[in-house]
């Protein structure tokens, strides 16, 4: 859970004791604020929401031509909102980019659409954000195909 703060007086850096709703949550590190300045604070994860990624295709389309390695991977994101009222997410994933003419990553299907691309100026990262419901769930269907050299080693797919 990200807690959206603004200091009202300068704050120096230092360590810092995180409380939420009358119970610890841990420490961190706070670096310094200059008073008016607005500042995002992680107070953890949320036992309230649950959010899942798997991992539910991976198909190794074998060597073709040229000595290529095919692999079609897809990944489903699921969240739920458990709480009694409503809770604004924002789910940020990303695909693979590719930084070299040697791997392709092609027939892309994002659903739904995220509502950014290319979050932070950061290639291949996306953002989807929600005001998701009481009991309600959500799902993102990330799919992709790789193509690549089979002697070439691609990781974190």
């Amino acid at each position: 859970m990200i807690f959206k703060a603004r200091a009202d007086k300068e704050l120096l850096s230092g360590s810092l004791n995180v409380y939420f709703a009358d119970r610890y949550i841990g420490k961190t590190y706070l670096s310094e604020k200059k008073a008016g300045e607005e500042f995002n604070m992680s107070l953890g994860a949320d036992r309230n929401l649950k959010v899942k990624r798997e991992k539910i295709k991976e198909t190794f389309l074998g060597k073709i031509e040229r000595d290529t390695v095919v692999r079609e991977l897809a990944y489903k994101i699921t969240a739920e909102n458990i709480k009694d009222k409503s809770v604004i997410l924002r789910v940020i994933d990303s695909i693979p980019v590719s930084r070299t003419d040697k791997v392709q990553v092609k027939n892309i299907r994002i659903t739904p659409e995220p509502g950014q691309r290319n979050y932070q100026d950061q290639e291949g990262v996306m953002l989807w954000e929600y005001n998701l419901q009481p009991r309600e769930k959500q799902e993102i269907n990330i799919e992709f195909v790789v193509t690549y050299p089979k002697d070439l080693f691609v990781n974190g797919l």
